[in-house]
């Protein structure tokens, strides 16, 4: 928490002395290096265990934070900023350009969960013969699609190559959303609706630090806090091997909340100035980092290091996704909103994350 408190006031001085767009931007990569500290780390442990476990602990920590972002970091942003102010408003072109990014994101990283889908076959256990007359009939349990194993025909022809080529395009999707965002079209970015409805608030009074000392700051506490993911990864066996809740509800939980501490407090402190753009913008910038960025070095790290790493998630994993970034982007249409709409996100994602909580474990966990 301490750590969280000055990556906040860094991010805070950064963006106070340029647009919020760049605001983002930095608070997004310093967080994805905590993550990715966390998610890396798990991956050589679960290879060197030969732990299949750690591997869907990172898939669901990936997708409980990209649920966090979508979800539950706007909208507690929009409750607090809402008990404080009646009605805030917000960039609804910078946050369409976000929700634009973000399908592109899911569409690109579940397209090989699709593919599997479609050309796997289905594996069922614990199947009982009830059929009568000479015709076989069977009720089956636990089913799931699977492409033959990784060393299948279908994998290696189809699912690979497709894996590899959303790695190269989301990074390359990506880099032309920065340079929307932050060059061609940065006038878009550089409109504070929420400051416009408040008489004489400005953004020097959140300048704490200078842009280089911030800088510094921001450094130091990033490298402090991917020490401390370190350590808390490296002891989390005891969570997996002693839990009685499913393994997702612990990467969407524990593994994906932890590092977004510092995103969390810095939309508080962001929403409570009424700068309620900014927030938003921070958890878009998060959710399409997780997708474009994140995803794409997890799997080129696969490349180099066996960790058994594959682009393919579970159903829940692909359904959650998809409607929560559907809900957000209805949610952020009209350009303004309240702790209702806050309160409608936050519920949705404690009900996701029930579901998560009440899944039975992946298998062989």
């Amino acid at each position: 928490m301490p750590l969280s408190y000055y990556i906040g006031m860094a991010i805070a001085s950064i963006s106070a002395q340029s647009n919020f767009a760049v605001g983002a931007v930095v608070n997004a990569t310093f967080g994805s290096i905590i993550e990715l500290t966390f998610y890396i780390t798990a991956l050589i442990k679960g290879a060197r265990e030969d732990n299949k476990c750690y591997e869907e602990v990172v898939k669901s920590a990936l997708t409980g934070t990209l649920l966090g972002c979508v979800l539950f970091v706007p909208g507690l942003c929009m409750v607090i900023g809402g008990i404080k102010h009646r009605e805030q408003r917000f960039n609804s072109r910078s946050a369409g350009v976000g929700s634009a990014l973000l399908f592109i994101s899911v569409g690109g990283v579940f397209a090989p969960t699709l593919f599997s889908k479609v050309y796997g076959k289905m594996i069922c256990g614990e199947c009982l013969n009830f059929g009568q007359n000479g015709t076989d009939k069977y009720i089956c349990q636990n089913c799931h699609t699977e492409l033959i194993g990784q060393n299948g025909t279908v994998f290696y022809s189809g699912v690979k190559p497709l894996v590899y080529t959303v790695s190269i395009l989301l990074p390359a999707a990506y880099v032309i959303g920065l340079i929307f965002t932050l060059k061609t079209h940065s006038h878009i970015y550089d409109i504070h609706i929420s400051d416009c409805h408040v008489p004489g608030h400005h953004h020097s009074p959140v300048v704490h630090w200078s842009r280089l000392r911030a800088v510094v700051i921001l450094i130091g506490s990033t490298l402090l806090m991917s020490a401390c993911a370190d350590l808390a990864t490296e002891h989390i066996s005891p969570i997996l091997t002693g839990a009685t809740v499913s393994q997702y509800f612990i990467g969407v939980t524990v593994l994906a909340m932890i590092p977004e501490l510092p995103e969390i407090v810095n939309g508080i402190q962001f929403a409570l100035l009424n700068n309620l753009s900014l927030s938003i913008e921070i958890g878009s910038c998060i959710a399409v980092q997780v997708c474009m960025l994140q995803i794409p070095i997890l799997v080129l790290f696969s490349v180099f290091y066996p960790t058994g790493f594959t682009l393919i998630f579970c159903d829940l994993h692909l359904w959650a996704s998809i409607f929560s970034v559907i809900l957000m982007n209805y949610i952020f249409m009209d350009g303004k909103c309240d702790y209702f709409q806050g309160t409608a996100l936050v519920m949705v994602y404690l009900i996701l994350l029930a579901m998560y909580f009440f899944a039975p474990s992946p298998a062989g966990c």
